[in-house]
């Protein structure tokens, strides 16, 4: 038995017999063109719970080799571990702690991570979301951007090649205290509760420079004193760093370059 037969196997388990029906269906109602049948599926069923085209082929080949779409009983001993039992369980559970990660799950209720992950995924249909994080953005912000696009594609249009010429500058802040990690951190549910966490506004953290540009990367800069702890910035820590950028763009030997920066104090300060 091989690998891609088992995942097939796999991941036609988790349809009921109403759903399988309706692959079937949509199959021949659409010309018998598996990509139009995936797609057509998707908006019926949802992104995230609608096959993929090898599932629907393997479908297909069992409705028209045995006429059913039914998978066939497997003998020995039945499975105990997604009795309907552990799968009430484990749905209370969710919708009491639906952060709680799959591993922590299953280990308070003394069933392994594989079981443990079917039954929340193809006994309760869950799916594990993300946590977005999102910037602060005033109004003002929105119709700023939009002006710079426009200003950028106006000079293109002028000067071929203008854009290449742009370096695009920024400090990005590296966090020292416990944050949340996106990948992993995940909400079990039927739906996406778009859960949206805060950030401090200014936690303890260090400060590192670089440069985009069409021909690579300028950079790494970071922020730090003689003794090499992490400062913040300031306009005199920034014109430092400039020092620091100059010679590196007599090296690049171009001509009419562009340096971006945004609207930040230090870029601004005259200290």
């Amino acid at each position: 038995m091989t690998l891609s037969y088992c995942l097939c196997c796999i991941a036609m388990e988790r349809y009921s017999k109403e759903q399988r029906v309706l692959i079937v269906k949509t199959h021949y109602q659409n010309g018998e063109h598996y990509a139009v049948t995936v797609r057509k599926l998707r908006t019926i069923l949802g992104h995230h719970n609608a096959p993929n085209e090898s599932t629907v082929r393997r479908l297909i080949k069992k409705f028209e080799e045995s006429g059913s779409t039914q998978d066939k009983k497997i003998s020995g001993r039945p499975r105990s571990g997604r009795s309907e039992a552990n799968v009430t369980v484990v749905h209370d559970s969710v919708t009491v702690s639906p952060r709680k990660s799959c591993c922590r799950r299953a280990q308070e209720m003394h069933m392994s991570p594989a079981t443990m992950q079917r039954i929340l995924t193809k006994d309760l249909h869950l799916h594990a979301y993300k946590v977005q994080l999102t910037q602060e953005h005033k109004p003002a912000n929105h119709e700023k951007r939009r002006q710079f696009v426009e200003w950028i594609l106006t000079r293109e249009r002028e000067s071929e090649g203008f854009a290449k010429r742009i370096i695009f500058t920024d400090e990005a802040h590296f966090h020292l205290n416990g944050f949340v990690n996106k990948q992993n951190c995940r909400i079990w549910g039927s739906e996406n509760p778009k859960t949206i966490q805060e950030k401090e506004m200014h936690p303890e953290r260090v400060t590192v420079w670089c440069g985009i540009w069409s021909g690579g990367l300028i950079g790494l800069y970071f922020f730090e004193d003689e003794e090499g702890n992490a400062v913040k910035v300031n306009g005199v820590r920034y014109r430092v760093m400039l020092n620091f950028l100059w010679p590196r763009l007599d090296q690049m030997n171009i001509e009419n370059v562009w340096f971006q920066q945004d609207s930040a104090t230090c870029h601004t300060s005259r200290e």
